[in-house]
């Protein structure tokens, strides 16, 4: 069963990995580029440490070896070629297939992690040495510890497990050396070696002496090495320690002579009991802690000392002095002083704590904390550390809301039932007036209506714009495509996006991905050339496609165009012929541009054979009746030599659709808002006749007249003298046309259906709605019935 936490997980993977593939192919154009590299490493370490939370070790594994591809070419230390990056392409790929299966099934399959060892042992084979930290091998037979790593444990800890190693038990020494700037991707190391398996015994010392504790401190910076003793087996350490293997080695602990620790020199005088409880290390963290809370009450500050000071205690088997940190640690927060923790911390340094009370705490002075000179002025990362909120002042409130989008698709449908029900209302005022005869009545009920009519736009639009998504939706996913296709088929390309925040409706913008795709497919097969032969027609070696989307009044347009060979409307009637769409004659007849509009013709392609590329004869036909489909319109223009230009045209939304009601035959019709141009009566005289068509004139304009009772039947009525002839100006396809009608009625919003069963062959019509008395209205399809 799948659970909110691994739904939120999904959908968060594929947008980091939608980032991540994104600035991968930034970087491959601009190797240099800072921003891309720091955006694509967030991305993929953000990934790994989301994906522990869930048993998916081969995905972590996967993910793992990317990032450290990635950091390699973050420091400088590898550079980032079209090889590489088709490396970090696929593995991205092998995530995403796992985060599906996640998705599908709550679990990856049985052979993950034999894919994902072969994903990541290409990515890591970029890495040279860099892997030879991480120990990975068939049996059991490891590296000897090295005496100096057991040099840190108490005489009587070391030999008391030397003991045991010798009496024949698997004992495994564990060196952990976490990465300078781990604190800044979110690992505590300290909580990550205690994570390891039937720890026995843990050290920490300091990777490098620590220098000046004023001067040359940095508190950001990680300067420990932890060495550990486990009786657990090697899969189980590295399972624990998943996120950390590139800072792992793993050695068998075997009982010989060798290994005793090293005899101090004379001159170094035995450490203290309180040294000897928390060693160097330990001593220079508390020594650091004392520092950070002695600049105030900070509440986010305390809690990140209390974690660090809780799992240094922990890792030291320290149980009783945790404990009685915990309680001073929470008195401190309750009553927002520090005096309980600094006490605590101050005895901590100076020597063992006593077994019974604390003592008293001592003045500890409580400046503003200013962090070392090396916190501010060298460390990169410091400024992107979150500044903490004044003591009693509340952090603001995230603006962002994640819903559901079924949930979003729900109150659509409900706005558009209530839209329903809201015609009803001038029926209603109609019906009393002219059947009961109560003008007042009447009166209030259409003001009634009017204000519920303006709340209900705005709430309409107020969720539509909810619904509505930028066609970056949609384009971010070709840059990839476009540089995968180009490879394959040796072409070069630059893809130019533009335009990619205009928004729309998103099951319009969900639609579009199969319409672009095959176009673009198509450019990139038919119409663009190979480098040698751009050259050869005077054109530069890289081809351009351009995807551009922008907002015309109630509709987005999107275009795809590129500068490659363009269509030859002589090849087109060809292939057209050769195929049996149309007769040589009918070819002969077409113009180019009706030529080449033959392309969406069901089963047509010049493709010479079929690849997965092309070839089927299906893609321009999906293109044409996808858009088709969501009330769009698309059309392609091309011109030899120069490339071509598709232009899709759909509508902001599906969801509600403006109409106007007209009496035409005694009947009444919808006709789609965004055809009316303007209403208008003309007067008899002005009608004019140009061969068999009626026409006027509309500023400057002859108007060609249609009477739609001859076109669609019914019984004309009889022209009001005194008031002239009904006429709905419109804009189809292009072209304005005057609709002849009977006469007007009111404007409303309606849920279109479309026409289902025996009716949905017939032509003419958009779709049906209901009317606010309950009848049927036929909303006619204008580009069809002209």
């Amino acid at each position: 069963m799948k659970t909110v936490l691994l739904e939120r997980f999904v959908q968060e993977a594929r947008e980091l990995l939608q980032t991540a593939a994104s600035g991968l192919l930034t970087l491959e154009r601009e190797p240099g580029d800072a921003t891309a590299i720091n955006e694509v490493f967030r991305a993929v370490h953000t990934l790994k440490g989301s994906s522990g939370l869930f048993d998916t070790p081969p995905l972590t594994r996967l993910v793992h070896a990317g990032e450290d591809v990635l950091q390699q070419v973050r420091t400088g230390a590898m550079t980032l070629d079209s090889n590489v990056v088709d490396l970090l392409l696929d593995g991205l790929d092998q995530v995403g297939a796992f985060i599906d299966q996640l998705d599908r099934d709550g679990t990856l399959a049985g052979d993950a992690d034999r894919i994902a060892a072969q994903h990541a042992g290409a990515l890591r084979a970029r890495l040279g040495g860099a892997e030879t930290a991480v120990v990975v091998i068939a049996d059991t037979t490891l590296p000897v510890a090295p005496p100096e790593w057991l040099a840190g444990f108490p005489a009587a800890e070391r030999d008391a497990l030397l003991a045991r190693a010798r009496a024949g038990e698997a004992l495994l020494a564990v060196r952990y050396t976490p990465d300078e700037g781990c604190f800044y991707t979110g690992t505590d190391p300290l909580a990550a070696i205690r994570d390891v398996p039937d720890l026995l015994a843990v050290t920490v010392a300091a990777r490098e002496p620590w220098g000046d504790p004023v001067a040359d401190f940095d508190p950001y910076r990680c300067n420990l090495v932890f060495t550990a003793l486990t009786a657990a087996s090697r899969d189980a350490v590295e399972q624990a320690m998943t996120y950390e293997l590139d800072a792992v080695e793993l050695r068998t602990l075997v009982a010989v002579d060798a290994i005793a620790a090293p005899t101090p020199a004379p001159d170094v005088a035995p450490e203290p009991e309180s040294s000897a409880l928390l060693g160097e290390a330990g001593r220079h963290i508390v020594r650091t802690q004392l520092r950070v809370i002695a600049g105030g009450y900070d509440a986010i500050r305390l809690r990140s000392t209390g974690t660090l000071i809780g799992n240094l205690l922990r890792s030291l088997r320290q149980d009783a002095l945790r404990e009685r940190w915990e309680i001073a640690l929470a008195e401190a927060i309750a009553a927002e002083d520090l005096a309980p923790v600094a006490a605590f911390l101050a005895a901590l340094e100076e020597g063992p704590a006593p077994a019974a009370e604390a003592p008293p705490a001592p003045a500890v002075p409580l400046l503003p904390a200013e962090l070392p000179a090396s916190a501010t002025a060298d460390t990169p990362s410091a400024a992107t550390l979150p500044a903490a909120a004044p003591p009693g002042e509340p952090r603001p409130a995230s603006k962002t809301l994640k819903v559901d989008q079924g949930k979003i698709d729900l109150l659509m449908n409900l706005i558009g039932e209530l839209v329903v029900q809201k015609n009803a209302l001038p029926f209603l005022a109609r019906r009393a007036e002219e059947i009961h005869g109560s003008r007042e009545m009447g009166r209030e009920i259409k003001e009634q209506f009017a204000t519920l009519d303006r709340l209900t736009q705005e709430m309409q639009g107020a969720i539509m714009q909810i619904r509505m998504l930028p066609v970056a939706e949609v384009f971010d996913r070709f840059p990839r495509l476009v540089r995968d296709i180009a490879r394959r088929l040796d072409k070069q390309v630059d893809l130019v996006l533009k335009g990619t925040d205009t928004a729309a409706d998103k099951t319009i913008v969900e639609a579009l991905g199969d319409p672009l795709l095959h176009i673009v497919r198509n450019s990139l097969d038919h119409g663009i050339e190979e480098p040698a032969t751009r050259v050869a027609a005077g054109k530069p070696p890289v081809a351009t496609l351009r995807l551009r989307a922008w907002q015309d009044n109630d509709c987005v347009v999107i275009e795809i165009a590129d500068d490659g060979r363009g269509i030859d409307p002589a090849r087109i009637r060809g292939v057209a012929v050769d195929k049996g769409m149309v007769t040589r004659e009918q070819a002969d007849a077409l113009s180019d541009q009706e030529a080449i509009n033959l392309i969406y013709r069901p089963g047509f392609s010049t493709a010479a054979e079929v690849s997965d590329l092309s070839g089927r004869g299906v893609g321009m036909d999906v293109v044409l009746s996808t858009v088709q489909r969501l009330g769009g319109r698309v059309s392609v223009t091309s011109q030899l030599g120069q490339g071509t230009v598709t232009r899709l045209s759909l509508p902001l939304s599906m969801a509600v659709t403006r109409i106007m009601v007209v009496d035409i035959g005694g009947s009444l019709y919808g006709i789609p808002i965004d055809h009316v141009v303007q209403t208008t009566r003309l007067d008899p005289g002005v009608i004019k006749r140009i061969k068999h068509r009626e026409v006027f004139v509309l500023r400057d304009e002859v108007v060609p007249l249609i009477r739609m009772t001859a076109l669609l039947g019914g019984r004309p009525s009889a022209v009001d003298a005194g008031r002239g002839e009904a006429v709905l100006v419109c804009r189809v396809e292009g072209r304005t046309v005057g609709l002849v009608i009977d006469d007007f009625r009111e404007g409303m919003d309606v849920i279109l259906k479309p026409m289902t069963g025996l009716l949905a062959e017939v032509s003419g019509y958009c779709g049906t709605t209901l009317l606010g008395d309950g009848r049927v209205l036929l909303v006619l399809d204008l580009k069809e019935l002209f």
